[in-house]
């Protein structure tokens, strides 16, 4: 199946076009045997909730109609194009001096954080400048440090109802999905805004998608459900719907290498994470906001 001209890619990558690949689809989870995860003292094969679904693997260069579908124009805004970048470099050499990135563990960022109260000040900093002026004239506000295991290949998990102290093996992961609220709608699901995500660790990460927004998703759907069984489907499990009725339609991969960054509308499009191949603990710093640029 081909991609359509939807969500865009504004590349900012020294990689350029390198950085991408395409695959051919999704599989619902169960067809699909998760990699091995060994990392410190564990090691298990990631368990999906029952309704995930998972990209397939035969990821290849994007052809000359592939990136010109997803080639930016001057209707690029905060929802309908995801930007890649890198960092500053001072803002890079900040975040090295605190040394995240050689972190075993999940405590370890943090006592490094708080080991140089200065320094993170500083980096703090540093993040205000490079933010402001990608901010749109709007607030934004710092989210979360994201800690991940390393080879995992898709990272999302529902971690708010696992006792403190829980072991990575514990996880349900998500497979593709939105981050969709209560307070959100299909219809209204752009309009939310973005997220900013810094690649802070040793090793390279995955942002994993499909450029179509969630609207655009629903469309696609009318074609293939009754009435009866569109007006069932909501942005809580619009994926599930999805993937079922085209497991055909491409998901492509940005890789990020440490200290590049991705911003993307996530409430409004299937995406995930992933640690695929890494070796090393993932680390990354997101802001929510409406960032473009």
């Amino acid at each position: 199946m081909k991609i359509k001209r939807q969500i865009m890619i504004h590349n900012s990558l020294p990689d350029g076009a390198d950085a991408l690949t395409i695959n051919s689809g999704t599989v619902y989870h169960t067809h699909h045997k998760a990699a091995l995860v060994s990392y410190l003292d564990e090691e298990f094969i990631p368990e999906y909730v029952s309704h995930a679904y998972v990209n397939k693997r035969d990821w290849r260069k994007l052809t000359e109609d592939e990136l010109a579908a997803l080639a930016v124009d001057e209707t690029r805004n905060d929802h309908n194009t995801v930007y890649v970048g890198e960092v500053p470099a001072e803002l890079k050499a900040c975040f090295q001096e605190i040394g995240l990135q050689e972190s075993m563990d999940r405590d370890e960022v943090f006592r490094r954080f708080e080991a140089n109260p200065p320094l993170t000040m500083k980096a703090t900093q540093l993040l205000n400048d490079f933010l402001t002026p990608l901010a749109n004239n709007k607030k934004f506000n710092f989210h979360c440090i994201g800690v991940n295991y390393p080879n995992v290949e898709l990272v999302a998990a529902n971690t708010t109802m696992l006792p403190k102290g829980f072991k990575q093996a514990e996880k349900k992961f998500l497979g593709i999905h939105n981050d969709g609220t209560q307070l959100m709608t299909i219809d209204t699901a752009h309009e939310f805004g973005n997220r900013i995500s810094i690649n802070l660790g040793k090793d390279s990460r995955y942002l994993l998608f499909v450029n179509l927004p969630l609207k655009e998703a629903h469309n696609m759907l009318k074609e293939k459900l009754s009435a009866a069984e569109i007006a069932q489907v909501n942005v809580s499990n619009i994926p599930e719907y999805f993937f079922k009725h085209f497991p055909d339609y491409p998901v492509i991969r940005v890789q990020q290498k440490p200290y590049q960054y991705y911003i993307a509308a996530t409430d409004n499009f299937f995406h995930d994470g992933s640690t695929l191949g890494s070796t090393h603990l993932d680390v990354c710093i997101v802001y929510f906001g409406s960032f473009q640029y």
